[in-house]
């Protein structure tokens, strides 16, 4: 189920995964998957694998949820999520079961840069999470000043003492690393890759085990295991041509597997029946022993009689091609994070400078920008704002004569809240989103909790 909003300025392409025709009105199945998303069709392709009748029900009239694709100025660019974390393989496996391994791309090795109130500068490259690998690099002093520097090293001799059940990422940078480093290096970044703030996110919930590591060798030190396991430049990558590339190549192999894929087709209720569970759409009935919901929480919740199944954050992703020359310098390198009082964006990316095969697919002078906003309920037109507060992170005025092309994204399931899967009833899977689940590396690492046995 896609809650996509797109307004291009450009003709639209043909959309890809469409399903025309109608389909029986009722039918049988192993397992109903509700959702063609990612994760929706992840499940469906591991379940047919297992040799089970498989049939996916998608409201929109293509697959892929957030790896969608959006034509501007020419090119089919990325209006979803761009790039995949590395860590586990687990991705970069499936991309090469997929056929598309020698089209995985890394991203310009330029830095990001923080936008704050009457400054901007680039984040150290030597860091994780933006927590310094060594606290009195030149590249370090020059965000913290000398003594900011200084009392974040003091990590590096105090005694190692475990935070307390629950703690979050900001009470123990706070306390290790102190004021500085926690909100001019590590705040920006956290709330740029996790859209929370880092007084709410839990040691454990970045990574299995950050607790205890911190509780024996301190903060950076367990930052840098952390990042030895993950070299510069290979944190995360994507594909030539755009990552929705990924969720065609995945559909394609599902269908190729037996699974059944329906497009257009908006479920309207999900009830138990005695020998499973019956899913209606307004073209029809599907039955099923088993049923998976791989759609936001707020849609998988109550249709299996789930209570307070909440709304997760709502981001809007303006996509602009712009006419500008004085970006090929790449101001701000591949993109930069927003601290508050600047612009009403959170973020910038520069893709045309992060990524070479989009800068290559655009004519000369000319750059892809997307900039991510919180929103509650429908934006509206955010061209305007998107070009003020392009024009103010990146130091170089836009207006709409710099405008080649535009869409918008509205995404209302960014950064789930974490999900106690007790909770599902007997017989349901909840995947992806709904699972409490961010980034395709979390979400197929998760596929082996699925048992279709």
């Amino acid at each position: 189920m896609s809650s996509d909003q797109i307004e291009a300025t450009d003709a639209a392409e043909p959309k890809r995964g469409a399903v025309r025709g109608g389909w029986a009105t009722a039918s049988k199945a192993d397992v109903v998957v509700v959702g063609g998303g990612f994760s929706g069709l992840l499940a469906a392709r591991k379940a047919a694998r297992e040799g089970l009748s498989v049939v996916v029900l998608e409201a929109a009239d293509q697959v892929g949820g957030r790896l969608a694709p959006v034509a501007l100025a020419g090119v089919e660019l990325d209006a979803g999520a761009e790039s995949f974390a590395t860590r586990g393989g687990t991705v970069e496996a499936l991309v090469a079961e997929l056929g598309l391994f020698d089209d995985v791309v890394a991203p310009a090795p330029s830095p990001a840069w923080v936008v704050a109130p009457g400054e901007a500068y680039a984040l150290p490259t030597t860091s994780w999470l933006g927590i310094p690998s060594d606290p009195m690099a030149p590249e370090v002093r020059a965000v913290l000043g000398m003594w900011g520097s200084l009392r974040a090293a003091w990590d590096l001799i105090a005694p190692a003492k475990e935070p307390a059940e629950g703690a979050t990422l900001g009470d123990v940078a706070r306390a290790r690393l102190g004021k500085p480093a926690t909100e001019r290096l590590i705040a920006p970044v956290v709330t740029g890759v996790y859209t929370r703030p880092i007084g709410k996110i839990t040691l454990e919930s970045i990574a299995p085990g950050l607790s205890a590591e911190v509780g024996k060798v301190g903060l950076i030190r367990a930052a840098r295991a952390r990042r030895a396991a993950a070299p510069p430049g290979s944190a995360v990558r994507s594909l030539k041509g755009g990552l929705f590339r990924l969720v065609q190549a995945l559909a394609d192999d599902a269908r190729a597997a037996g699974v059944q894929i329906r497009t257009g087709a908006h479920v309207e209720g999900v009830e138990r029946s005695d020998d499973g569970w019956r899913v209606t759409t307004e073209r029809g009935m599907v039955k099923a022993h088993r049923l998976v919901m791989a759609v936001p929480r707020d849609i998988a919740a109550p249709m299996v009689g789930i209570r307070g199944g909440g709304t997760a954050r709502t981001v809007a992703i303006a996509v602009l091609v712009v006419e500008a020359p004085e970006l090929d310098a790449a101001p701000r390198g591949t993109g930069a994070l927003v601290r508050p009082g600047v612009t009403r964006a959170k973020a910038l990316t520069h893709a045309s400078a992060k990524w070479e095969w989009v800068a290559e697919a655009l004519p000369a002078g000319t750059h892809a920008i997307r900039l991510s906003y919180d929103v509650t309920g429908e934006p509206g037109d955010l061209t305007a704002d998107a070009l003020a507060d392009a024009s103010a992170i990146l130091g170089v005025e836009l207006t709409r004569e710099n405008l080649v092309a535009s869409s918008q994204h509205v995404w209302v399931d960014a950064a789930p809240a974490a999900f106690d899967r007790e909770l599902v009833p007997e017989g349901v899977d909840f995947v992806g989103a709904a699972a409490g689940l961010t980034g395709l590396a979390a979400i197929v690492g998760d596929m082996a909790h699925l048992d279709f046995s």
